[in-house]
């Protein structure tokens, strides 16, 4: 591997980090220099420096390979949330080493999970720079990375590439500077419009310009101890609701729907198949909370589904109510939308409803064939036949995704952890969901009671979960055949 170029890419990724850092510093001068002004300036510096090292003293290179591109990727995310550490460790407070860790790393890869007791006793500088890590792995390093390199050649396209689920590919038939200005023109307006909306709302502005961050880039990191439900506006939730599920949908649909003014990301099969589970999902709650009387109110009940549901299933990660005294059946279908989440080529993680929805066409069209062995069965997404190449590489995806999820639950139960909790926990890393069931991380709690190992192997669990399988196992694979 050429690790001058690998080197220069990473630290092209540092810059990104360090802008927002300097961004968030900016932030708290507006807020008369509060305390979070040092140690963001001084993080920002330093991840600076140590970002435009490799460009000042490595050569630039055109070109990359794949392994190279993995190694680029997996690094630059790595890195990136040990370097969003330092403003939270500088500051101190609630951040010990490892807390800041899991808050960075939760950050980064916008799992919204959080260690933190009190986050009203933040300053505003470091609220901003918490969403803003949301802002950052929400559109992804590699992206960051593409949209600053000085040429628009083989580089800039297999490392946007890199960023891109095989899923969502099709989707996205573009060279690689439409597909930067696709991926960013979307993510951008999201934002802007979120913000707006939620500033309509009635959120105050530095509020509402913090979840639009954290909502674009379905994160769950609020300003809030409560999160939402410090709020207590309907409006809001729906407003947050409908952008959620935007944001949690495939970005080069989006961008088509609005290029061709056509509704052509909701005639999407995927995307039927998504807003149906949303639906389904949400009214099944909804009835299982007013039979339980959990929650009597019809309306209340809905609204609550609705919002918890979609925070979920988008990896969002926000809270209205506190979902652990809900029924088991509700916690149940919560933790199957946690598995399934939202649509490739969005910024969502979890197995992702395009796999679920071709692991279930395969399966129907596998009973197809042994009812009617002659029979020619073919499993088609979209009018368009799926080879089996594809399919058996879902089905392998799907199966190797639940096992990495179980063993994580049951090392998380080796610390002591009951059931519940060791098991939701694990689904919410893998997913980047954020909140959990049982005895810690809830919607309405934090992960502050979690054993300072199973913290740092949480964080571990979030960046894999948010890279993908695939991503982390390739590189590998690659390493050892070229060794």
């Amino acid at each position: 591997m050429n690790w001058g170029v690998i080197s220069r890419n990473v630290g092209i990724a540092l810059i990104c980090c360090a802008s927002f850092m300097f961004l968030s510093a900016l932030v708290s001068v507006l807020d008369g220099f509060d305390s979070s002004f040092s140690p963001l300036l001084l993080s920002a510096i330093l991840t600076m420096m140590v970002g435009i090292f490799p460009l000042v003293f490595v050569r630039r290179h055109r070109d990359i390979n794949t392994q190279e591109g993995l190694a680029i990727l997996l690094i630059s995310w790595f890195l990136c949330c040990i370097f969003s550490m330092l403003p939270f460790v500088l500051w101190g407070g609630e951040f010990s080493l490892v807390n800041a860790w899991f808050e960075s790393a939760s950050g980064i890869t916008t799992t919204g999970a959080t260690v933190l007791e009190d986050i009203e006793a933040l300053p505003k500088g470091l609220l901003f720079w918490r969403s803003s890590t949301h802002y950052i792995g929400g559109l992804g390093v590699v992206v960051f990375i593409v949209m600053i390199l000085p040429s628009f050649g083989t580089v800039r396209f297999k490392m946007s590439k890199m960023g891109v689920d095989d899923i969502s590919k099709n989707n996205y038939q573009y060279k690689s500077n439409k597909f930067i200005r696709v991926v960013v023109t979307v993510y951008a307006g999201i934002t802007i419009c979120s913000f707006l909306s939620l500033l309509l709302a009635g959120m105050p502005l530095f509020d509402a310009a913090n979840h639009a961050l954290s909502v674009t880039a379905t994160g769950g990191f609020s300003t809030k101890n409560a999160s939402i439900a410090a709020y207590d506006s309907p409006l809001i939730e729906w407003v947050l609701i409908f952008f959620m599920i935007v944001a949690s949908l495939h970005f080069g649909l989006i961008y088509a729907s609005f290029a061709t003014r056509s509704f052509k990301v909701l005639k999407n099969p995927v995307t039927k198949f998504y807003l149906s589970t949303i639906l389904a999902a949400s009214l099944l709650i909804a009835v299982n909370l007013v039979t339980s009387g959990t929650i009597p109110n019809v309306a209340e009940a809905l609204r609550h589904s609705f919002f918890t549901v979609v925070c979920t299933i988008s990896t969002s990660g926000f809270g209205s109510t506190d979902t652990n005294v809900w029924p088991t059946f509700s916690i149940i279908l919560l933790l199957y939308v946690a598995l399934q989440c939202g649509c490739s080529g969005s910024t969502t993680s979890g197995l992702r409803s395009d796999r679920v929805y071709l692991t279930l066409k395969a399966a129907w069209a596998q009973v197809i064939k042994m009812a009617y062995p002659t029979a020619v069965v073919q499993v088609k997404s979209d009018g368009q036949a799926v080879d089996r190449e594809m399919l058996s590489s879902v089905s392998l995806y799907v199966l190797l995704y639940l096992i990495l999820t179980l063993i994580m639950a049951v090392v998380y139960s080796a610390f002591g952890i009951d059931l519940l909790t060791a098991v939701s926990a694990s689904v919410s890393m893998m997913s980047n969901v954020g909140p959990c069931f049982g005895s810690f991380g809830s919607s309405m709690s934090n992960f502050a009671m979690a054993p300072e190992a199973v913290k740092v192997l949480m964080g571990f669990q979030m960046i894999i979960g948010r890279l993908g399988i695939y991503s982390i196992l390739l590189v590998f694979v690659l390493y050892r055949k070229r060794a």
